[in-house]
C-alpha cells in the first residue's frame, strides 16, 4: 500500500496512493520533473530533514526545471556566442581606450590599396628616372645645336639661322629680307637671323666683311677696314616688322666721315633688304632700281645720340643710323627700334661688368 505521508503527497502526485487510470511510464528523473505542478504565490514548504548540524533546507532548491538545466548547461559551457563577441568587443574598448595598439586584421581590399601606391611609386621613379636622363643628355655638348654656340651683341627672345652654303648669291638678299619681314613675332621682341657657313661642326657665323659682300653694299673702303668681325641682322617687333643691322667698328675716326660717304647709297643699298618705300608695291629687284627719294640725311639726336636720319615727302622716317659709344654703328628704319637696341646694348655692357 502506497505511503500516505502528507508530505510527500504535497510534493507529487504519484505518492497520493491513487492508482494511475493508464500504466505508469518507467520512473526517471525527466518524468518525475514533468510531473511536478508549479502553485504561484505559494510559499515554500520548509522541511526539516536529517541533515548534519540540523540545518534547515528549502525543498525549492531540490526542485529542477528544465529551465534551471538549460541554465546549467549554459554555465557549464561557461558563455554564450554572445556574451564572447560582447566581451571582446569591451576587452577592443579597454585597449583603445588604454592607449595600446590594436591589431586590426588587414583585408583583401586594403592589401589591393597597398599594391596600387607601390605601382604609382615604381612608375613615378621611372618617369622621374627618365626626366633626369632626358636633362642630362640635353646638357651634353655634344647633342647641342651648334648654331645655340653663336653669340649675338644684344640678348634677343627668337633667332633662326640662314646658312649661304645652301643659298644662290643671287638670292640671298631676297632670302635674308624674307626672314627678317615676313616672320610674325609678339610685339616688343626680337629677332636675330645667324648667317652662317659651313656644316656640322664646322660650321660658324660668317664674318661682317664677307656679309657686305653677299649683300653688294656700296660701303667705302674707309670702313670696310674699320669692321670687325661681330654684327648683327635683326628684326624689332614694334606693331610692324623694322628690321636692323648692327656693325662693330675699330675706329671712329674712320667710320663717321665712312658713313657721311656712304649716305648717297645707302638707301639704294638697303631698299631691297628692309623694304623700304617702293619696294613691295613694286614687286622686288626692279622697284630697287629706282631712288624713292630726293631728300638728304639730316641731323637728329634720339635718347641723347646723334643720328642721322632720312625723311620722306610727308616727313616720316623711313631711315636712320647712329653710331654710339664710338665703336657701334645701328642702322634701321625707325627711332622706336633704335631705341630698344640701346636699352638691349646697355644691358648687356652692365652684365659685362
Amino acid at each position: 500500500m502506497p505511503p500516505t505521508d502528507p508530505i510527500k503527497t504535497k510534493l507529487d502526485p504519484v505518492f497520493t496512493g491513487q492508482k494511475p487510470e493508464t500504466e505508469a511510464a518507467p520512473a526517471t528523473a525527466y518524468n518525475v520533473l514533468a510531473n511536478q505542478k508549479y502553485v504561484p504565490n505559494q510559499d515554500p514548504i520548509s522541511v526539516t530533514l536529517n541533515t548534519p548540524n540540523n540545518q534547515t533546507v528549502n525543498p525549492k532548491s531540490m526542485v529542477r526545471t528544465y529551465k534551471s538545466d538549460l541554465e546549467s548547461a549554459i554555465m557549464a559551457n561557461h558563455i554564450s556566442s554572445i556574451n564572447i563577441a560582447m566581451a571582446e568587443n569591451e576587452k577592443m574598448r579597454n585597449k583603445i581606450k588604454d592607449g595600446e595598439e590594436v591589431a586590426v586584421p588587414t583585408s583583401n581590399y586594403s592589401k589591393s590599396k597597398i599594391i596600387i601606391l607601390i605601382s604609382f611609386i615604381l612608375l613615378f621613379a621611372g618617369g622621374l628616372g627618365l626626366s633626369i636622363a632626358f636633362l642630362i643628355n640635353q646638357n651634353n655638348p655634344s647633342t647641342v645645336n651648334p648654331t645655340t654656340e653663336i653669340p649675338s651683341l644684344i640678348t634677343t627672345e627668337y633667332r633662326d639661322e640662314l646658312n649661304t652654303n645652301i643659298v644662290a648669291s643671287d638670292k640671298f638678299l631676297i632670302t635674308l629680307s624674307g626672314k627678317l619681314n615676313d616672320i610674325q613675332i609678339p610685339t616688343n621682341s626680337m629677332y636675330n637671323t645667324l648667317i652662317t657657313a659651313g656644316a656640322n661642326s664646322s660650321k660658324q657665323l660668317i664674318s661682317s666683311t664677307v656679309f657686305v659682300s653677299l649683300a653688294k653694299f656700296k660701303m667705302p673702303d674707309l670702313m670696310k677696314r674699320s669692321l670687325l668681325p661681330d654684327y648683327m641682322v635683326g628684326m624689332y617687333s614694334f606693331g610692324k616688322n623694322i628690321p636692323f643691322i648692327i656693325f662693330k667698328t675699330s675706329s671712329f675716326e674712320n667710320t663717321y666721315p665712312a658713313m657721311l660717304t656712304w649716305e648717297k647709297d645707302l638707301e639704294q643699298d638697303l631698299k631691297v633688304l628692309f623694304r623700304l618705300t617702293g619696294y613691295a608695291e613694286s614687286g622686288g629687284i626692279a622697284a630697287a632700281l629706282t631712288p624713292t627719294t630726293a631728300k638728304s640725311f639730316e641731323d637728329s639726336v634720339i635718347i641723347n645720340k646723334d643720328v642721322r636720319q632720312l625723311r620722306n615727302d610727308a616727313g616720316q622716317i623711313i631711315l636712320l643710323y647712329g653710331i654710339v659709344d664710338r665703336e657701334t654703328v645701328i642702322i634701321t628704319t625707325s627711332d622706336a627700334a633704335f631705341k630698344e637696341i640701346i636699352n638691349r646694348l646697355n644691358a648687356e655692357k652692365s652684365l659685362k661688368r
